[in-house]
């Protein structure tokens, strides 16, 4: 065959790329060229309406979306096509069978779908089905094409087509255009074998298992179909297809069905350079196809379109109205009870029963020794706000597990020893920001590590912010190994340590079929504990802090109050509001409320002021007396400090209480001073509360 399509160098493709649009390539003085476009979509996980209908959240990126945002791209080019890279399909904690979405990509108008690990785990059976619907010449919207060149079962027969070759029009020219489906070649890796059967993910001949193999096998075929432009929509990560793009030639455009939303360059085997495209779950690329001067079409510019930036398409909602509200029954289920007191609070940096629960089912499940849990992954609400007014138990349903823990990455295990424990939380360290309050902040990408009790103080110096980091009450050493439980999506990070993955929920017998999200564990965790005629209380396995100053630093009052305040056991506020420079800290408005601080009289707290000996002891002394704790009788024992004169008449009761009881001792070889304005350590700030909580035991 010879290719139609004008072969450009690497340079003056890349310029072609960085083209503003059609009306770029017209002449002076002219109408625009005719322009065509490919528009491709994947990891939409099943999203197809406006909103999630297990938890009723605003989906930010949803095929009602990419609806909208398709009806007025057609409406800007000639000609289209429209492909899904795969992971369409999502069977989540309710079991969906596929059919919600076939609905949504033939009323929408999708040209072809590329099946990904996703579309196979809903089972051959709902695989077929799920094929069928697409194809339906019947059914509601057109008729979408499965391409997949790699899908075989037993006796090497394809399920379906391996590509095909669509006709777009440029004005009055035809450009065909080859579109080769290579779907998940791992997904044998990633599925137990009893949610696929005899599918193969590879030809037999394929000894390597590589998409290069696939490409070389079907290239002459496509050779023959004189094709002017080739699209290889292939599911997997950049990384991976850039190798692809390296050792092939032949391909004008790359569409990655994996990984985050992006649109770049590769380079093939030849230097020429391939534009490269993938939706990320989140855009909706846009490919513009064009006349060179010669005639040939090129492929020009890419762009990725926000779905975010698009409002969605009622009319298609209301088409699916009935499956959607049948995903939001089946979220009603209910998988076990919940009892006890849980902390009703939502914290990106302090431990809450939410994350110790969702660490607990991803030990129970996994059986790693640490689990490392992103806060901010997690619903922004608590356990507690299942519970209804007055209630002492509650049902923990299907939709409570997506809402608690949302997100469809599967629970992975890796191998991780402690010197990448440390690097790893060093980095989350750095995550985090102290407001102008002193309390840590951000750390929206931050993980915690459940299982492992440690402690963290961001002022400290980097490489030395994470302190006492113990498993199993021993020190942890740097050449200790350990399993550990994380969300597969947290592997990508580029500073998450190098590690192989040992173990997949997602290829797990037991979680595969609802995808081994970190919700699927919690609903499994949650039957396990109802299995066992238990319900699910409060609990915590480590403990972790996050303090914002350094290790040896002088203590702030707020962070002080902080302790206190959970020595008392982190009770709930009745107002929301204390001081004008404090906001946010229920640890200073329990404060306030329980009479222990009082402020400067002016309405501030001073919060990253040093908190000192003598604030300290009025501090504890207030707490007891909060507690309605009847004191013991003076001693005298405060006249017998050398700095008596320097102890202010405020604290003179408290300070002689601390002393009798111990609770803050003198300083100096002699025990003859107290020192009442020097400020405090963490160390010693932790010495008085150990001694409070011994005198009141």
């Amino acid at each position: 065959m010879t290719r139609k399509m004008l072969r450009l160098p690497a340079l003056l493709l890349a310029a072609l790329l960085l083209l503003p649009g059609p009306a770029a390539l017209a002449a002076e003085g002219s109408q625009a060229a005719p322009i065509a476009a490919i528009y491709t979509t994947s990891n939409m996980y099943g999203k197809v309406s406006e909103k999630d209908p297990l938890t009723g959240v605003q989906e930010a990126a949803s095929y009602s979306k990419v609806s909208t945002a398709m009806a007025q791209q057609r409406t800007q080019v000639a000609d289209s096509l429209l492909l899904d890279a795969g992971n369409s399909t999502c069977t989540g904690l309710t079991g969906e069978d596929g059919q919600a979405v076939a609905l949504a990509l033939r009323s929408i108008g999708y040209d072809a779908l590329v099946p990904g690990v996703e579309e196979l785990r809903l089972g051959t059976g709902y695989f077929k089905e799920f094929l069928t619907a697409l194809a339906d010449p019947e059914g509601t919207g057109t008729p979408v094409t499965a391409l997949s060149g790699n899908l075989l079962n037993g006796q090497e027969e394809l399920l379906a087509a391996p590509y095909q070759v669509y006709t777009l029009y440029l004005g009055e020219t035809p450009v065909r255009v080859g579109v080769l489906g290579l779907g998940a070649i791992d997904g044998a890796r990633q599925l137990p074998e009893r949610l696929y059967g005899d599918v193969r993910f590879s030809h037999s001949a394929n000894q390597e298992n590589s998409y290069v193999w696939e490409w070389n096998y079907w290239q002459s075929r496509l050779n023959q179909e004189d094709c002017d432009l080739v699209v290889v929509v292939c599911h997997a990560e950049q990384d991976e297809l850039a190798q692809f793009a390296a050792a092939t030639t032949g391909i004008d455009l790359l569409v990655g069905g994996d990984g985050p939303a992006k649109t770049t360059l590769f380079l093939n085997a030849e230097q020429q350079t391939v534009p490269y495209v993938c939706g990320g779950g989140s855009g909706l690329t846009r490919t513009w196809i064009v006349l060179a001067a010669d005639g040939s079409p090129v492929v020009s510019s890419s762009a990725l379109l926000e779905l975010a930036d698009y409002e969605a398409d009622t009319a298609l909602d209301r088409t699916l109205s009935a499956y959607t509200a049948e995903t939001a029954r089946k979220g009603e289920q209910q998988v076990g009870t919940l009892s006890g007191t849980w902390e009703d609070s939502f914290s990106l940096t302090r431990q809450t029963d939410t994350v110790n629960l969702v660490g607990e089912a991803m030990l129970w499940a996994s059986g790693a020794d640490a689990a490392l849990v992103c806060p901010g992954a997690l619903g922004q609400y608590s356990v507690a706000s299942l519970f209804g007014r007055n209630q002492t138990t509650a049902p923990l349903t299907l939709a409570d597990c997506a809402s608690l823990a949302p997100g469809h990455s599967p629970v992975v295990t890796v191998t991780l020893t402690g010197a990448q424990l440390r690097q790893w939380l060093e980095v989350c360290a750095g995550r985090y920001t102290v407001n102008k309050e002193g309390q840590p902040a951000g750390g929206s990408t931050a993980d915690v590590l459940y299982g492992v009790d440690y402690t963290l103080y961001l002022g400290s110096a980097a490489g030395s912010r994470v302190a006492r980091l113990f498993f199993q009450g021993q020190p942890v050493e740097d050449s200790q190994t350990f399993t550990v439980a994380v969300s597969a999506q947290r592997l990508a990070d580029p500073e998450f340590p190098k590690c192989e993955v040992v173990w997949s929920a997602g290829a797990d017998r037991e979680f595969s079929s609802q995808g081994g999200s970190t919700a699927a564990l919690l609903a499994a965790y949650a039957r396990n504990t109802a299995h066992q005629s238990s319900t699910l209380t409060p609990t915590c396995s480590s403990t972790w802090s996050i303090y914002p100053e350094a290790y040896n630093a002088s203590l702030t009052r707020l962070e002080f109050v902080e302790m206190l305040y959970d020595l008392a056991g982190r009770p709930q506020p009745g107002a929301n509001y204390a001081f004008v420079d404090v906001n946010g800290s229920s640890a200073v408005i329990w404060a306030a409320e329980s009479r222990i601080v009082t402020g400067d009289g002016r309405g501030n707290f001073l919060p990253l002021s040093p908190v000192t000996r003598e604030q300290a002891a009025v501090m504890l002394y207030n707490y007891v007396r909060s507690l309605g704790r009847e004191l013991p009788q003076s001693q005298g024992l405060s006249g017998q400090l050398l700095d008596r004169p320097g102890i202010s008449p405020w604290a003179e009761p408290a300070v002689e209480f601390c002393l009798v009881t111990g609770i803050v001792p003198t300083i100096g070889s002699r025990g003859d001073l107290f020192l009442p304005a020097s400020s405090i350590t963490r160390s010693e700030a932790a010495l008085y509360l150990s001694n409070l909580q011994a005198w009141l035991t």
